[in-house]
């Protein structure tokens, strides 16, 4: 099982840390039903300094270890900063490179991004951060491909999450990487019953499909957006492309990691999920309206990749709401 560190300097935001610890218990507790002898999931806290970390003054929290001192690990958070999102600290600097060296995965919540920046780590690589901090991010560290446009980022081993949100479903993609996607399904249900976008709908990965991004695939996951409650299928696309259907469903997968049909339900059970948040229209209707004539394909897909059906996570979402008194 995976060993996962957070680094817990002061001025860290403690929710960019608390969340993803929880995620990853739940998935290592589920994971633990299916095979009991399994090694549990290791955690490590480790700080700048020996000394107790104060939180904004009011808590208190032991370190586990100095991260000079962390040796490799397979996943480490970098907490977002409480106002100004600076680290003094050269020898936790040398430390984030030594263990992005040994391949660990690095995760920056929000302004976390500044200690990789910092770092040097993401000179001429894909990042993001919080979107009030663009600007100045922009204007300390120009070296940077700075992604406005994207709420998580992938640098090979280096990630970037531009807010909570986006940290759960970044968390969401990297429990499906260590424990498989039937873990991770059950975990998202878990902590957000309303169902956010999968974290490759958002996220500017680079080195995913080479060296090059393959701008024929990148119109055809635009088409797909813009017909997807269209009747045009996916022979229109491959005459529009000039390709094989054999050849998109190649390029498709190697650029997004899923097939075309599977994006364009992505897409479609996103778009009605909105409705079920947002309306009170009847589900046969939303179906309709998202692309599907059969009411029961369309709640037999929805569960599937929800693990919801439509009814239930349309109460789930609504319990959730706040109305004024």
């Amino acid at each position: 099982m995976p060993h996962i560190a957070f680094i817990l300097p002061p001025r860290a935001l403690l929710t960019g840390l608390t969340m993803p610890t929880e995620m990853f218990r739940a998935a290592d507790e589920l994971s633990r039903v299916r095979a009991r002898t399994r090694p549990r999931l290791r955690l490590t806290l480790a700080t700048t300094g020996n000394e107790e970390v104060e939180w904004l003054s009011d808590l208190a929290i032991a370190p586990q270890c100095r991260l000079d001192r962390l040796e490799r690990v397979d996943l480490l958070y970098l907490p977002p900063f409480w106002r100004q999102p600076t680290l003094d600290a050269p020898d936790a600097l040398a430390a984030l490179r030594r263990l992005a060296a040994e391949d660990s995965l690095v995760c920056a919540i929000s302004t976390g991004a500044y200690l990789l920046a910092e770092a040097g780590l993401l000179d001429g690589r894909a990042a993001t951060t919080h979107w009030s901090f663009l600007d100045d991010f922009a204007r300390r560290f120009p070296a940077v491909d700075l992604k406005r446009q994207h709420l998580i980022t992938r640098a090979g081993n280096l990630y970037c999450a531009g807010s909570l949100n986006a940290t759960a479903d970044l968390t969401t993609h990297l429990i499906e990487r260590f424990y498989g996607a039937e873990v991770a399904r059950g975990v998202e249900v878990q902590f957000s019953p309303e169902i956010r976008r999968p974290a490759a709908q958002q996220s500017y990965f680079d080195g995913e499909i080479g060296a090059q991004p393959d701008e024929l695939m990148a119109e055809a996951q635009q088409w797909l957006r813009e017909n997807a409650t269209a009747a045009a299928g996916l022979t229109e696309l491959t005459d529009r492309l000039q390709i094989s259907r054999r050849s998109l469903n190649r390029r498709f997968r190697e650029a997004t990691g899923r097939t075309p049909v599977r994006y364009l339900q992505e897409v479609r059970i996103d778009r009605a999920s909105a409705m079920l948040r947002n309306t009170n229209l009847p589900i046969a209707q939303i179906a309709c309206r998202v692309g599907y004539d059969d009411a029961a394909h369309f709640a037999t897909l929805f569960r599937r990749l929800t693990r919801q059906s439509p009814s239930a996570y349309r109460a789930a979402v609504r319990a959730k709401l706040f109305t004024p008194e």
